[in-house]
């Protein structure tokens, strides 16, 4: 029986995992070698940390049980280790093809500036020469393509300017042209190094090091690589948990929000559920193992990551589908040309105007133009693929937590009992008693009381109630400030009135804080993870772009879920969510036949991140495996850039059309006059020159394009002064 499992296979692309390329990533290469001779294969990409490889294959000639008997025999030990085309060109030799391009071209510029003699015959050579090393990836791409290893594409347009550019004698056009797309291939190459690395900094969990418990109660301190399942192992304040388990022993607050995306660190105790990357705020646990490693929750985060980067579509971008047709069609009309008048000169005129500089550079130079207007925002664009499919989404999901909120509780409702007390005085009293502790709730209370200048009175003593709240004595009284649970303990009961409000807060989705006095009740207080300011507005204007669905996600509660949708106006909600929840809801969109857009900013969201066809980290505060995977990163937290971005795309898309039209109809004007012979050589030449300035010119106007935004919501929870609410 075969090792190699089949994961999926459609649309001429089968997924398999391969267990002798995750245990010896250097042989993966191998794969490659396996498979070229094979009917029909197209591309490869090759996943060595889960053994992930995903090929295309011609739809017609897609044979899985080849496929499978051409991978299924393991390397011997001593098979040396080949490089796999899946990677891209090392980085030393893009680094070098970039420095070498740049230099010749400064030299070139600061020639003509000087108004130094023309390039020699010598000169051009050598000029050609770096030409053709700085191409060498395209021309490579164009050779599989002559091969019939994949369609025409953008490698095939490259290489035919370059090549008439070189008839031309403008090797100074053909370099320039390929310099600035070495730049994005560099670029891409960063981004996916960048992208393991984050992933593998995640694999750590950040814990090398962790406190083993013996049976005899003795904790010895050992690798992480040596715990197991069954194991028991102390974790203390301020460290991560490092393996999925049930807790034994101790008591903390533990913040989840890396993994299920909840705003408040949860109560843990014996008997509780616990993941591995999740932080221990407050308190000690002991933690007998359940899964460690790669099978732990956030291991298999990590392998979700990957295997939707290898499962998302390509975006088919106007470039791919122009070259597709209009390549083949230049040469037919020049042969034809050939065939009908026998005249070789007229023939290569035709070849001359249908040059494809101008089609070249129609998109590379709008996308660098529109990428620099994001990026002087600081919006960061990570390739001109994932600009053109943010303009053409249809859905937009978004991560409730830390995107269309905070990701932080604030003070957004007081309610006071007493007719002793105003609502000042019970804010006041409720900061008194949380001074000293360190739980994000008591933080938020402490925060708000000096936000709104109010003198929080020292208490003489307090004592933390871990997950319930605390207690203090101020001046001879006793303070009680946390749950209803933490005053029944104390014979403080809720009053009808109080339940009353306790409900009602609830029901918007806020945590409610009780705060008394002696044997008194006085007040409540209404703690919640507040929208961004202007996200309705947001949600608005994505409606008017076009885009037809709009989604909350959270692995937050359904009753806080819906309160925030209901806010923001949003119809579709997905609480509960865990990241292999949220990353089904993504392949369920793309099978409807949507072009999803994901937004988020934690590491449970870097899966679907990944699947998106265009993933967005949004927020100062993304982790930083989410930055990483994400397609395009925002600045800050203004979530106005979202549609800000996506109004770019189009109005980019809407340039890269014109730049087409430009080039295409100058060509065809050519095409014409050339046919008829009325056009020589060198007219030619100038002809599609004009069409290159004209397209330069007209993707410039991107560098100025300023997106509308939509107006900030001045009257954000946060900043609103809180209503005095008195129950009489």
């Amino acid at each position: 029986m075969s090792d190699v499992v089949v994961r999926s296979v459609a649309a001429g692309r089968a997924r398999l995992t391969v267990p002798w390329v995750r245990a010896r990533p250097g042989s993966a290469g191998l794969v490659d070698e396996r498979l070229t001779g094979i009917r029909g294969f197209r591309a490869l990409r090759i996943f060595p940390r889960t053994g992930s490889v995903v090929i295309w294959m011609a739809p017609d000639l897609l044979d899985v049980d080849r496929l499978v008997s051409a991978l299924d025999e393991a390397p011997p030990a001593s098979a040396p280790a080949k490089p796999t085309r899946s990677i891209p060109d090392s980085s030393t030799g893009e680094l070098a093809r970039l420095v070498v391009g740049g230099a010749v071209l400064a030299i070139v510029a600061l020639r003509r500036l000087l108004r130094r003699p023309r390039i020699t015959a010598g000169s051009s050579g050598l000029l050609g020469a770096i030409t053709l090393f700085t191409g060498l990836p395209f021309f490579r791409g164009a050779l599989r393509s002559l091969r019939g290893r994949s369609h025409p594409g953008t490698d095939t347009l490259v290489t035919a300017a370059t090549v008439i550019s070189f008839v031309l004698r403008e090797n100074v056009v053909a370099l320039t042209v390929l310099w600035l797309l070495n730049i994005g291939e560099f670029l891409q190459t960063l981004t996916l190094r960048r992208t393991r690395r984050a992933i593998e900094e995640l694999l750590t969990i950040g814990e090398e090091r962790v406190w083993l418990v013996r049976e005899e109660g003795v904790e010895v301190e050992v690798a992480l690589e040596e715990v197991m399942p069954g194991d028991v192992v102390a974790v203390y304040e301020h460290h991560r948990i490092p393996v999925d388990g049930q807790v034994v022993g101790g008591e903390a607050l533990v913040d989840q929000a890396a993994i299920t995306g909840e705003a408040l660190p949860v109560y843990a105790r014996a008997g509780a559920e616990v993941y591995a990357g999740t932080i221990v705020t407050s308190g000690s646990l002991t933690v007998r193992a359940t899964s460690v490693g790669r099978d732990t929750t956030v291991g298999r985060i990590i392998s979700r990551v990957e295997e939707a980067q290898s499962d998302r579509a390509p975006i088919q971008t106007v470039a791919t589908r122009f070259t597709r047709r209009f390549v083949p069609v230049s040469f037919a009309l020049a042969g034809l040309t050939y065939v009908v008048t026998r005249d070789a000169r007229r023939a290569m005129t035709m070849l001359l105007i249908a040059c494809p500089c101008a089609a070249g550079l129609a998109t590379p130079t709008a996308i660098s133009a529109a990428i620099g207007n994001g990026a002087r925002r600081g919006t960061l664009i990570k390739g001109g693929t994932h600009l053109e499919g943010i303009g053409r989404v249809t859905a937009v999901v978004f991560d409730k937590t830390g995107t269309l909120t905070f990701g932080r509780p604030l003070v957004t409702s007081v309610v006071t009992l007493s007719d002793r007390f105003t609502a000042n005085e019970v804010l006041s009293l409720a900061a008194s008693g949380e001074l000293h502790a360190r739980h994000p709730l008591a933080q938020a209370i402490v925060a708000h009381t000096e936000e709104q200048h109010l003198h929080a009175p020292i208490h003489q003593a307090c004592e933390v109630v871990l997950g319930m709240g605390m207690r203090a004595e101020l001046d001879g009284t006793r303070l009680l400030v946390g749950s209803p649970a933490l005053l029944r303990q104390h014979g403080v009961e809720l009053t009808d009135e109080a339940h009353g409000w306790t409900e009602q807060l609830r029901g918007g989705g806020e945590t409610v804080i009780c705060i008394a006095h002696d044997e008194d009740l006085i007040g409540l207080l209404g703690v919640s993870d507040a929208v961004r300011s202007g996200a309705g507005a947001v949600i608005q204007q994505l409606v008017e772009l076009g885009v037809s669905r709009v989604l909350l996600l959270t692995g937050d509660a359904p009753e806080t879920a819906q309160a925030v949708a209901d806010t923001l106006g949003i119809t579709e909600v997905h609480a509960h969510a865990l990241p292999e929840g949220k990353l089904q809801l993504i392949r369920d969109l793309q099978a409807e036949g949507h072009t999803v857009a994901m937004v988020g900013d934690g590491t449970n969201d870097a899966p679907a991140l990944a699947l998106a066809d265009v993933g967005i980290s949004m927020g100062a505060h993304s982790s930083h495996v989410a930055l990483e995977t994400a397609d395009i990163a925002l600045p800050g937290d203004d979530l106005r850039q979202v549609p800000a971005v996506v109004e770019l795309s189009r109005h980019t898309l809407r340039v890269v059309r014109q730049n087409y039209g430009l080039a295409i109809g100058v060509n065809l004007l050519g095409l014409v006059a050339g046919a008829g012979g009325s056009m020589n050589p060198v007219l030619a030449a100038l002809l599609h020159n004009t069409s290159s300035i004209a397209v330069v010119g007209n993707s410039a106007r991107l560098v100025n394009h300023t997106p509308h935004l939509p107006p900030t919501d001045e009257d954000m929870l946060m900043a609103a002064p809180l209503e005095d609410r008195r129950v009489r």
